[in-house]
């Protein structure tokens, strides 16, 4: 076989692929041709075939076989529960994380409590964003502006060398 081209060797494996596939009536007519052909000049790949083709029928009219006797598979081993380091490890992270999240809420508590009441006589502190809120509210309103319409002339000329 040192002498065979590689590209041959391809061949005669798709060859062989394909009448397995014909055997099972997957080919294409198409395929079916170019196998012909390739059989009709490659003796080995034709033998294969051949034999592929009698092993398949031996097979598929012999009848099936009924054992003698029941055969049991075995049971899979039960797989016994017991504590694994993950666990441990999970139930660790868990109480970290509520921990933290404990911590969060106490925290921003803290800093969003309202803030003291206002001495008698001075005015209540108003928030940057309840004096922007007020502030667009006095606005004055305008009706929305229109834009013109485009003009309707020749269209332009496009730039040179663009069709």
């Amino acid at each position: 076989m040192a002498g065979r081209d590689p590209l041959s060797s391809s061949v005669c494996d798709r060859a062989r692929e394909w009448s397995s596939l014909r055997l099972d009536g997957e080919l294409s007519l198409l395929e079916e041709e170019l196998l012909d052909r390739h059989l009709g000049v490659c003796d080995p790949c034709l033998a294969f075939a051949e034999g592929m083709r009698s092993t398949t029928s031996t097979l598929r009219e012999a009848a099936p076989e009924i054992p003698a006797r029941r055969t049991a598979l075995p049971a899979a081993p039960r797989r016994r529960r017991r504590r694994s380091v993950f666990s441990v490890e999970r139930r660790r992270t868990a109480l970290v994380a509520a921990a933290a999240l404990v911590l969060g809420a106490l925290v921003g508590s803290f800093f969003e409590r309202p803030s003291q009441p206002a001495p008698p006589g001075q005015p209540p502190q108003v928030s940057l964003l309840t004096r922007d809120v007020n502030h667009l509210r006095d606005l004055p309103r305008q009706a929305p502006r229109t834009l013109p319409a485009p003009a309707t002339s020749t269209p332009p000329n496009p730039p040179e060398g663009v069709i």
